[in-house]
């Protein structure tokens, strides 16, 4: 989405005061411009993500890491126990 896109639609949501600190510190801290558009961002990065494709992802950095932890300890059942002098 282009930033010079004409916008015409309006969301307005309620905030605590403490939920406002936490969303303008995070504005900061994201380089954002306005708050407007670090939602815009979020909700971007939410809808463009389905809950399967997360799911399918997340399995596979999960099975990544499992793969690596076996070979961690292939190798070190290999070099036996060794001792730091």
């Amino acid at each position: 989405m282009s930033n010079f896109q004409n916008r015409t639609r309006v969301v307005y949501f309620r905030l605590s005061e403490d939920e406002f600190n936490q969303f303008k510190d995070l504005c900061a801290r994201q380089g954002a411009r306005n708050m407007s558009d670090l939602a815009r961002s979020a909700i971007k990065a939410l809808t463009s993500h389905t809950p399967d494709g997360l799911a399918a992802d997340i399995a596979q950095r999960l099975q990544q890491l499992e793969n690596s932890v076996e070979r961690l300890n292939q190798t070190m059942a290999q070099n036996g126990p060794e001792r730091e002098a």
